[in-house]
C-alpha cells in the first residue's frame, strides 16, 4: 500500500463522513486544511455569494492551481448530507445533488482534473452528527428525552414527530435555529496526493499559510450560534382586560433563576347611563424565583415562586344604589407557571395568596340635584378597616418578549 499526503477540505461538520473517507482510502494524513463551504436551506446550488463561500473558494483556487499539486493528485472524494428534517427521500436527494454540485463546480472550473478522479457521494440524513451535537449542547431543552428517541428502534420519520411535538415543539424550536443550519453546510470533500511525489517546497508553502499539521484526522472547525436572551418582559392580565381594567407589567431577568417584576393597574372611568364606575389605581412589585434546571430550559418559563406586594386607590360602584371608596395595600405569596406559544410570546398563569387591607367608606349616588349628580357618603360618616387573607389576585397573562441577540462561539 502506498503512503500517502492527504489535503482536506471540510465542507461539513460531520464526524461521521470523515469516518466514511477514511475507511476508503487507509493513507497516513500529513497536513490539513479547513475550508468551509455553505448551501442554502433546501437548496443545492453552490452559490459564491453566500456567507463565507468567496473566501473559502478562492483558498481552494489557491491549492488546486498549483501545478505540482496537481501532478501528484490521487483522487478526490466528495461526500454530501442534509439535516434529518423533513422527507427522507426528499433529503437522500438533496444530499446527492449538493455532492454532485461541488463535483461539478471542481470539474468545470479545473478541466486539468480528469473527472474520474473526482467521485461525488451521499449518504442522506445525518442522525450521527444530529445526535453528537444535541450531546454536547448543554442548552438543548430536554436533551436526555431526545437522546432517547434518537436512539429508538423506529423509522426516522416516526422519530422526527415524536421529536417535533415532545414538550409542545419547545425543543423543536431550539433545534430548528441552533443545530439544524450546522448540519445544512454541504459536503465533506477529501483530496488525496500521493506523498512522495510532493516537492519539499510545496510543504514549506502550505506551512507558510498557516495549514494545520496533525497526524490525526482534521478537527471540524466550529461555527458560531446565535442565542437569543430576553432583555425584558411585556405582560398583560386578560382577565382584567375582559373586566376593561387596563394593566401593564414589566418582568426582567436576573441571571437564570431570577427575575423582578412591576405592575400597574389604572382603569379610570365611569358611565352614568348604568351607574357604573371602575376607577383604580394601584403597582405591585415582585421578585421570582424559577425553579427547574434553568441550563436545559429557556428563561422566563416553567415554573416560579416569589413574594409580591402594592397599595392602591379605588372607587367602585357597579349599580345605582351603592359605591364605595378607599384605598388598600396587599403582599403575599405567589406560584406561576409559563410556557411558549410562540418566538417572541408566552402565557403565565399566577395565583397570589397573602394579607389585603383596605380603608374604605360606602355612599349613594343622588341625581339631579342643584348640585347635578353627586356622590353622598352614608352617615355616620366613619372609614371602616376591613381585612382578608386568603387568595388576593389571579392572572392568565400573556407575555411579550423584547430579545437580544448574541454570538455564541
Amino acid at each position: 500500500m502506498k503512503p500517502y499526503t492527504i489535503l482536506t477540505l471540510i465542507m461539513l461538520l460531520t464526524g461521521s463522513l470523515k469516518h466514511v473517507c477514511a475507511q476508503e482510502h487507509q493513507h497516513e494524513i500529513d497536513s490539513v486544511n479547513h475550508i468551509v463551504l455553505y448551501f442554502k436551506i433546501d437548496e443545492a446550488i453552490l452559490d459564491s455569494t453566500y456567507m463565507g463561500n468567496c473566501e473559502s473558494l478562492k483558498k481552494l483556487d489557491i491549492f488546486i492551481k498549483k501545478e505540482l499539486i496537481i501532478s501528484c493528485l490521487d483522487s478526490i472524494t466528495i461526500v454530501a448530507t442534509s439535516s434529518p428534517d423533513g422527507n427522507e427521500k426528499y433529503n437522500l436527494d438533496l444530499s446527492q445533488k449538493r455532492a454532485e454540485s461541488v463535483k461539478a463546480y471542481i470539474t468545470e472550473k479545473y478541466p486539468m482534473i480528469k473527472n474520474e478522479l473526482v467521485r461525488a457521494r451521499y449518504t442522506g440524513e445525518n442522525w450521527t452528527d444530529f445526535e453528537r451535537m444535541i450531546k454536547t449542547d448543554k442548552n438543548v431543552p430536554y436533551q436526555e428525552k431526545l437522546i432517547q428517541i434518537i436512539n429508538l428502534n423506529r423509522e426516522n420519520g416516526a422519530k422526527k414527530w415524536l421529536i417535533k411535538t415532545l414538550a409542545k415543539g419547545e425543543p423543536w424550536y431550539y433545534i430548528k435555529k441552533n443545530i439544524l443550519p450546522r448540519l445544512r453546510t454541504g459536503a465533506l470533500c477529501i483530496i488525496y496526493y500521493k506523498r512522495e511525489l510532493i516537492k519539499k517546497e510545496i510543504k514549506e508553502e502550505i506551512t507558510e499559510e498557516k495549514v494545520i499539521t496533525t497526524p490525526q484526522e482534521p478537527e471540524a472547525p466550529v461555527l458560531p450560534v446565535i442565542i437569543t436572551k430576553p432583555l425584558f418582559a411585556i405582560k398583560t392580565n386578560l382577565l382584567n382586560d375582559a373586566l376593561s381594567a387596563a394593566n401593564l407589567e414589566l418582568e426582567i431577568p436576573i441571571g437564570k433563576q431570577w427575575s423582578v417584576a412591576a405592575e400597574g393597574i389604572f382603569p379610570w372611568w365611569k358611565s352614568s347611563h348604568a351607574d357604573w364606575t371602575m376607577q383604580l389605581l394601584a403597582g405591585h412589585a415582585s421578585v421570582k424565583y424559577w425553579l427547574g434546571n434553568r441550563k436545559i430550559k429557556e428563561v422566563l418559563t416553567g415554573w416560579n415562586i416569589g413574594l409580591y406586594g402594592g397599595a392602591g386607590k379605588y372607587d367602585l360602584q357597579f349599580f345605582a344604589e351603592d359605591g364605595e371608596q378607599g384605598d388598600f395595600f396587599d403582599a403575599g405569596l405567589q406560584a406561576a407557571y409559563a410556557h411558549k406559544i410562540g418566538k417572541h410570546f408566552h402565557m403565565e398563569y399566577s395565583l397570589g395568596m397573602g394579607y389585603l387591607q383596605r380603608n374604605c367608606k360606602k355612599y349613594d349616588n343622588e341625581y339631579d340635584t342643584m348640585y347635578g349628580d353627586i356622590k353622598v357618603f352614608r352617615y355616620p360618616w366613619e372609614i371602616k378597616k376591613k381585612q382578608w387573607v386568603g387568595p388576593t389576585f389571579a392572572k392568565i397573562s400573556l407575555v411579550w418578549l423584547l430579545n437580544k441577540k448574541s454570538v455564541k462561539k
